[in-house]
């Protein structure tokens, strides 16, 4: 990794999307789009506090919140520059975002809060990791963006579709708990599994966001609910609010924000009458 750290805490590298990345549609899926985000994220963590700031006995540094923006498809066969800012850390949280570039477009922006978690409990930002960020940045993060959907975390019975999912041996980390990646991936189950009964007529779809609140990362071998209801439903877009959760409560709620698209252009086309029918059958 080739970085450097200015005012503003920038680090700066290079990734590589593998063959295994792609989807159906043969460019980076959305899930593996989010992947990468960790990754530049980790890169700078490890760039600034050593070769073991990936893994630790005592802290560690999860997201409470992660809003990813999908700017444009990105592709097999080219690198990807990436650039990681912070902007601000207190003693309870740490504000970061990614930037990933691909053929000079920019192609995904992730912002995301991170707090400190010792033994599946929160706890207060190490005072090294606060230190270093805050000679950094003399800034507190700023305040995550008022959201809706945490509304739903607290009764699932809510959502019109319902499915369960069998936790895999894959979905746990280094540190032998459940994922940051593996969660994503659960709640783009929950829309690839409701979006299946929705019948296009020809048209497309395309993730152009996801606004993810992140409640625990404890394991278990036990099934996970996943659950997903349409919340809004627009022109040419609208939004899937979904959830996922374990014995040990919710491990995330979310928001997906869906383009309905023309195959033939890639460009948004307005939602047909069939396609609004069936989304509102899907109300939460």
């Amino acid at each position: 990794m080739n970085a450097e750290s200015q005012p503003g805490a920038v680090f700066r590298g290079i990734l590589t999307p593998r063959y295994t990345d792609q989807d159906t549609w043969r460019h980076v899926n959305n899930s593996r789009a989010y992947q990468l985000h960790i990754e530049a994220r980790m890169q700078a963590l490890v760039k600034r506090f050593g070769p073991d700031a990936w893994f630790s006995d005592t802290e560690r540094l999860r997201p409470l919140r992660a809003i990813t923006q999908f700017n444009a498809m990105s592709f097999y066969g080219s690198n990807i520059d990436f650039v990681v800012t912070v902007s601000g850390a207190d003693h309870d949280r740490l504000h970061m975002r990614t930037e990933l570039h691909q053929n000079d477009e920019l192609v995904g922006i992730q912002d995301v809060w991170l707090g400190a978690f010792l033994n599946h409990e929160r706890v207060a930002l190490p005072e090294h990791i606060y230190s270093s960020f805050r000679a950094d940045v003399d800034a507190d993060p700023v305040a995550m963006p008022d959201e809706g959907y945490s509304q739903y975390a607290d009764d699932f019975s809510r959502f019109p579709v319902h499915r369960e999912l069998t936790p895999r041996y894959a979905d746990l980390d280094a540190d032998s708990q459940r994922s940051e990646a593996a969660i994503a991936r659960y709640m783009e189950q929950a829309r690839f599994g409701t979006l299946q009964s929705v019948e296009m007529g020809g048209l497309g779809l395309l993730i152009a966001a996801l606004d993810v609140t992140y409640g625990h990362y404890r394991p278990s071998s036990t099934p996970v609910e996943l659950v997903t209801g349409v919340s809004h439903v627009g022109n040419t877009s609208f939004h899937l609010t979904g959830g996922a959760q374990s014995r040990h409560g919710v491990h995330a709620i979310g928001n997906s924000v869906m383009v309905v698209v023309n195959l033939a252009t890639n460009r948004p086309a307005p939602i047909t009458d069939n396609i609004r029918e069936q989304l509102e059958k899907l109300r939460l």
